[in-house]
């Protein structure tokens, strides 16, 4: 706590329905009973888009939704992962699933053992083919197969990473279920001017355009449009990435009608021009496309997406000191991260879930606003970093994409890389978003070639490791054998999660 006289009895949040419900129901999950929300909702429609959510996300856990409650929405599907197509040249594919850490052998890591082999041949190219076998999530997902992570460690299944793609708004909706209205005062309305303290600097009330008025202890801007209106730090403290993720525009649109594909899972297609990020839903098909407007026109866009497509313009980045004073910007208020791998949402619940740890407080809040400021932006830059290491590894010839690895990589994400091809070494931190074994299997998958073999390696004695290895493969095998096609997934309630 900061030390500060009056503590916090209401708390404002503004912005639009998919912000701010998974960010209101959490913070009505996670407050006393004696803090009053205020939760003003911009009701303009927002694009239609879905949303892809990791089933042990710590937003979900913290609410306590599990499959049960997702499997009874109209649009949920779930599944392992990501298809990342035509990234290397025009018919690749590689399936980008979450993981859990490859067992060892010999406390030495099966990517290192590899290479090892590889190496024994002169062959350290066929690195990515020689360590296919033992990617079983990347595997299931490839074989169209499913199934909810095994409780048991010793189980292969235990590695799987569920997701569950689902409609945007119908999951705001869900969101908006879960906020007791006792608790909360529910606005339709947009903030139209601020009145700020002139001694302290901090908000005192917000005036809607619906002519009412807002008194709180604290703020929460969740689209930019109160920020823009207090005049305070945002653009002196933007960073742009921009450079680096060279997509200026976006355009989305949903088909309606049962996904009638081969593939249940997200599909993100690189083109010339842009990404193609096709994600099917029960009844739909939710098609986004991110493109450079100097390669593709607008009608070319949206002769991709369908005419029934809405076009926003996009600019990657994010702000660094997202809480000053007694407002705080989360989501598309403090970043632009894009829609790939769901990195916007991702992002809104880290924040969402860091400012609930430090709430409730009192007003005067500069430690907690220096502890949020600092956490949040070691979430945004593992996330940056993440969506950027395939643009930044991809091996097309045409534009923008050859653009890509000619580009400056933040410093944190070139050392990533620079660190797993001297030696193969991932260094984690502590409260990595992304699995460990995701980073490895993408920097192999996109030919990242470890110069030197771990020493541990060296010492094995790989004559032994054949049949060592093939034990461990055969139980993959015999898992992924087992598990039914993801198209049997029981589609209403009533559903038995099988593992």
């Amino acid at each position: 706590m900061s030390g500060a006289k009056q503590p916090v009895r209401r708390i404002a949040l503004f912005g639009k329905s998919c912000e701010l419900w998974p960010v209101a129901a959490l913070l009505a999950h996670e407050l006393p009973d004696n803090i009053a929300l205020v939760l003003v909702e911009d009701a303009v429609p927002v694009e239609p888009a879905a949303v892809t959510i990791r089933l042990d996300d710590p937003l979900l856990a913290r609410l306590g939704v599990g499959a049960e409650e997702l499997q009874k929405t109209n649009s949920a599907i779930f599944t392992l992962g990501c298809e990342l197509r035509d990234w290397q040249h025009g018919d690749s594919r590689f399936f980008l699933a979450g993981s859990g850490t490859l067992p060892a052998v010999d406390d030495i890591a099966i990517h290192q053992i590899m290479l090892r082999a590889a190496e024994l041949y002169d062959q350290r190219e066929r690195l990515p083919y020689l360590y296919q076998p033992f990617r079983l999530p990347a595997r299931a997902l490839a074989a169209g197969k499913f199934a909810f992570q095994s409780p048991d460690p010793r189980s292969p299944l235990n590695m799987l990473r569920p997701t569950v793609q689902i409609d945007r708004a119908e999951y705001a909706a869900m969101c908006k279920q879960r906020v007791d209205r006792t608790q909360a005062k529910i606005v339709e309305a947009r903030p139209q001017a601020v009145n700020m303290c002139t001694d302290s600097g901090t908000i005192r009330r917000i005036s809607l355009d619906n002519g009412a008025v807002v008194d709180a202890d604290f703020f929460i801007d969740l689209s930019g449009d109160l920020s823009r209106l207090t005049n305070d730090i945002l653009n002196s403290d933007w960073t742009s990435i921009a450079g680096r993720l060279p997509f200026d525009r976006l355009v989305s649109a949903s088909k309606a009608g049962p996904w009638c594909g081969d593939d249940n899972h997200v599909v993100a297609r690189a083109i010339e021009g842009g990404l193609l990020i096709s994600a099917p839903l029960r009844e739909s098909n939710s098609v986004q496309l991110l493109y450079w407007s100097g390669l593709l026109t607008s009608e070319e866009a949206q002769a991709l997406v369908g005419r029934e497509g809405q076009e926003s313009r996009l600019d990657p980045g994010y702000c660094g000191r997202p809480w000053n004073g007694n407002l705080v910007r989360l989501g598309s208020a403090s970043a632009c991260l894009g829609p790939f791998l769901s990195a916007d949402m991702t992002m809104l619940h880290q924040q969402a879930v860091i400012l609930a740890d430090l709430l409730p407080t009192r007003t005067g809040m500069a430690v907690e606003a220096r502890a949020f400021n600092r956490r949040q932006l070691t979430v945004v830059e593992q996330i940056r970093d993440f969506i950027l290491l395939p643009f930044a590894l991809n091996g097309r010839s045409d534009g923008p994409w050859s653009g890509f690895a000619s580009q400056p990589m933040p410093d944190s994400l070139a050392r990533k890389i620079d660190q797993f091809r001297s030696r193969g070494r991932f260094v984690a931190f502590e409260g990595e978003i992304f699995d460990e074994q995701s980073w490895i299997d993408l920097m192999i998958g996109f030919g990242v070639v470890p110069r030197r073999v771990d020493p541990m390696a060296r010492s094995l004695d790989m004559t032994t490791m054949p049949r060592r290895l093939k034990n461990l493969t055969s139980a993959f095998d015999r898992a992924l054998a087992a598990l039914p096609l993801n198209r049997d997934v029981p589609a209403r309630p009533g559903f038995e999660p099988f593992t």
